[in-house]
């Protein structure tokens, strides 16, 4: 895990490798953070938005939702999918966050790190979450 100290606010950690050749340990390692950390605001799971839901992602979900601890879908690398593939796992995830999630946010955010698109958005989301971006009430 990497512990990134987000000026004196708070603190982002990445847990990364989750799926993707993952230590033989990882699931008891993050299961035992998930469990101690009872400061944790908000666990942020990305989902390449090539590929989509991968058998990890479900096995992280189903941990999230154990735990009762509130959660975001992020779907990444939308700039490398093709627009028909990138709609087919928009869908396929807003579905199974209908059908079997209850501590997910139903907002998933779309982002690509290349072209920075919708990274202002989560990052809004981010400090919001974290209380260090009060929402403006509309007029």
């Amino acid at each position: 895990m990497n512990f990134f100290k987000v000026g004196k606010y708070f603190t982002l950690v990445d847990m990364p490798g989750y799926g993707y050749r993952a230590p033989q340990d990882f699931v008891e390692m993050v299961e035992a953070y998930l469990q101690e950390r009872h400061n944790l605001k908000r666990t942020f799971l990305l989902v390449d938005g090539v590929v989509g839901l991968q058998k990890t992602d479900h096995i992280a979900v189903e941990m999230l939702e154990e735990f009762g601890i509130p959660y975001v879908m992020v779907l990444t690398k939308i700039d490398r999918a093709s627009r028909g593939l990138l709609l087919k796992n928009v869908l396929e995830i807003q579905e199974f966050v209908k059908e079997n999630t209850q501590g997910c946010f139903p907002q998933l955010f779309l982002v690509s790190s290349v072209e920075f698109s919708g990274v202002h958005l989560l990052r809004c989301f981010v400090a919001h979450v974290t209380g260090n971006l009060p929402t403006v009430e509309a007029r």
